[in-house]
């Protein structure tokens, strides 16, 4: 599967924004509705079976005693510490030890750009640690290899109740990415697949201005577009319609208002998994981008500009629509924007159809990496109580985090990086958008006792960027416009995903695996292909005769192998 780079970038920007509110150096973190991770800490009663046995006590956060020793391997992109602390031995390694009596030991430690090298080396060494990190590739390979244990029993018997329901809550794709042949032989590390799903951003304002109706059609868009090019809102020269970047992925929406899903494997109408970028519905998508091009509605220049360069527009006026992830407000720079236009508004709305049918969003993957322990370890429930400890709730008044997370703050470090193992709910931001509307709508205050830490900060910088819309020079007003564009009422981007997954207007991968031997090899070449081909159709440099031809070339160089050991 190709996920671009820039989605991973997205990614720790949101995780930025949303961990500053919840710092903890033991890892302590709340996912969802707080009563719900507090059965992680449930514990399974002795209890006498009519035979006389006793059944097995199980603790999902037994401390072992005395403590294990886990050789790990791990990522350190430069993290700052406090003084006297270190990659090896720090606060985060001390409560795994002071508390679930586990002492991890770094047994290699390398920066996130050298893991998928060293990881590799490591395996072909034969010679693995206890515990480590793997892609679905590396997880097939290691199976087939007999180098790591069957998680299937101490999953069952270990996983909290909470841990559960978060891995199982995308519906089992993560569970079954992990599981081969019926076992399963990695923890999956999830995450929010609807990162790669679009939604469809809007300056409100010059839609009003020009007394237009939000897009329901893709004629509807078009013509929308082309009245912003028209007549030049903001009075900026140089405006267009549609933003566009080299980073064709960033087009996802369009495409899929057209049912096309390039860069991507889905199921056909009989269930056999193919390739989105050859089918028919792609090839028309791409040459109604060709004549929007045309007629000047996309940047004449997109071919050589980055998303940022994308976002620069959108902030200075230039542009009033772009497709993109539902967090869009929380980019770098996006906030300047009513800075510098305080009258702007910028609202999200579904990807229009170009038919009678609705827009279905991609879906992402929930799963792509997996944590495995090493056969013959001793104790391979560990990564299944690292994983229940990881989401453990935090018991600390307000008063004692505060006093804790003080120093670190001062020091600009964030010791969550020093956790090994992290997952989240697949739904996270859909839900707490769920919660944080419910409260806008009963006109509910900001309350700490029913409230996650996001959902009660989200809430809070909403109110205060209502109340004061118009000072748009302070940061509080700036951070609460963002909060309201991710997660509130009315418009906000997870407002749009929660529409999508309501109405059943979602696809996903039909993959049970992250990537073949042949896919691993061959794919990026026949990206690189997708990628070349559509942008010349785009700049007219190309037609329809040459996307049949790429089409024809994709399958002999690699895609019909690679479709071929997908549907085996």
């Amino acid at each position: 599967m190709i996920v671009k780079r820039s989605k991973y970038l997205i990614v720790f920007l949101l995780i930025i924004m949303v961990m500053t509110s919840v710092l903890s150096a033991c890892g302590s973190k709340e996912t969802g509705d707080p009563k719900e991770t507090k059965e992680v800490q449930s514990t399974t009663t002795a209890t006498n079976t009519p035979d006389g046995n006793v059944n097995e006590v199980i603790d999902p956060l037994g401390k072992y005693d005395p403590p294990i020793e886990v050789r790990i391997g791990r990522i350190n992109d430069d993290y700052k510490f406090l003084p006297g602390q270190t990659i090896d031995k720090n606060e985060v390694y001390d409560d795994y030890e002071k508390e679930l009596g586990v002492k991890l030991i770094n047994e290699w430690v390398v920066p996130s750009s050298q893991y998928p090298a060293k990881s590799n080396v490591i395996i072909s060494s034969g010679n693995i640690p206890d515990v480590f990190r793997v892609d679905g590739l590396q997880l097939r390979n290691l199976v087939e290899a007999g180098m790591i244990e069957d998680l299937t029993e101490v999953y069952k018997k270990y996983a909290g109740e909470a841990t559960k329901k978060i891995v199982t809550e995308d519906g089992g794709y993560a569970i079954n990415a992990a599981t081969i042949d019926g076992k399963m032989y990695g923890f999956p590390e999830t995450s929010q697949g609807f990162w790669t799903s679009n939604v469809l951003w809007l300056r409100q304002d010059w839609l009003e201005k020009l007394g237009l109706q939000p897009p329901k059609t893709m004629d509807e868009l078009i013509h929308i577009a082309s009245e912003f090019v028209k007549n030049n809102p903001d009075g900026v020269q140089g405006t267009y319609g549609l933003g566009v970047s080299k980073e064709l992925g960033q087009l996802n929406g369009f495409f899929n208002g057209f049912h096309a899903y390039p860069f991507q494997w889905i199921s056909d109408s009989n269930g056999k998994i193919v390739y989105g970028g050859i089918q028919p519905e792609t090839k028309a998508a791409v040459l109604k981008l060709a004549e929007m091009y045309k007629e000047g509605l996309i940047d004449k220049e997109f071919g050589v500009k980055d998303e940022s360069k994308i976002n620069e527009a959108f902030v200075a006026g230039k542009l009033g629509m772009i497709y993109t992830h539902f967090a869009y407000p929380s980019v770098g720079g996006i906030m300047d924007l009513i800075t510098n236009h305080p009258d702007a508004k910028l609202s999200a709305y579904p990807m229009p159809s170009a038919d009678s049918e609705p827009a279905k969003a991609f879906v992402g993957p929930t799963a792509g990496m997996f944590w495995v322990v090493k056969k013959g370890f001793k104790h391979p429930e560990v990564v299944i109580k690292l994983a229940n400890y990881y989401i453990k709730p935090d018991t600390r008044t307000d008063e004692e985090k505060e006093a804790h997370n003080k120093p670190y703050q001062e020091a600009g470090v964030s010791p969550w990086q020093y956790l090994i193992l992290a997952f989240s709910s697949p739904m996270t931001q859909i839900n707490e958008h769920r919660r944080v509307k419910a409260a806008m709508l009963a006109n509910e205050q900001p309350d700490k006792s029913i409230m996650t830490n996001n959902e009660y900060g989200y809430l809070k910088g909403i109110y205060t960027y209502l109340k004061n819309p118009k000072e748009t020079n302070k940061q509080e007003i700036k951070t609460g416009w963002m909060y309201q564009g991710i997660v509130g009422t009315p418009n906000s981007g997870a407002e749009v995903l929660d529409y999508y997954f309501t109405n059943n207007l979602t696809i996903t991968t039909p993959l049970k695996v992250a990537s073949t031997p042949t896919m691993s090899q061959k794919m990026p070449t026949l990206t690189k292909m997708e990628e070349v081909l559509y942008t010349k159709i785009i700049l007219g440099e190309a037609g329809e005769a040459d996307f049949d031809k790429f089409v024809a070339d994709w399958k002999k160089q690699g895609g019909d192998e690679i479709t071929k050991e997908l549907n085996n």
